[in-house]
């Protein structure tokens, strides 16, 4: 019986650190009432609460997986196409809005010429008197 017991606690340890397989769970919930700890209050409560795994479990699981990983595809299918869409549809709203763009005529270059033009003054280069002048630098001087 000690020897039992022993071999009992050595499961237990093993079973708290989580390194016991499946045949020493279960026999150490077969022999729960030898133990001298609390163990024997959670094998009750775990036998008593045992719930039976139905049938067809894993192939319910999988089938699943397989409906999420399905319409995952067909979702990110329909993003590409609405993408792909989208990116022609702006291509062409360019071309349109660079294709009706309104060119002026000649006469009204010309007066937008004359209106730059009329912006810059005169009087400016009338004031200055010019002292040196090189390729890379004029040299001046002001009357103010």
């Amino acid at each position: 019986m000690a020897m039992k017991e022993h071999n009992l606690n050595k499961i237990f340890e093993k079973y708290k650190k989580g390194n016991s397989s499946l045949d020493e769970e279960n026999i150490l919930f077969e022999n729960a009432n030898n133990l001298n700890t609390s163990f024997k209050a959670w094998s009750d409560f775990a036998r008593n609460n045992k719930i039976e795994t139905p049938k067809d479990f894993n192939n319910t699981i999988w089938e699943s997986f397989e409906n999420k990983i399905n319409n995952k595809h067909k979702s990110r299918f329909k993003i590409v196409i609405m993408s792909a869409a989208a990116s022609i549809l702006l291509i062409i709203a360019f071309f349109i809005g660079n294709t009706t763009k309104k060119e002026l005529s000649y006469d009204q270059k010309a007066a937008l010429l004359n209106e730059a033009l009329s912006m810059f003054s005169d009087n400016k280069q009338n004031n200055e008197n010019i002292i040196y002048e090189n390729e890379t630098i004029v040299i001046y001087t002001s009357i103010e």
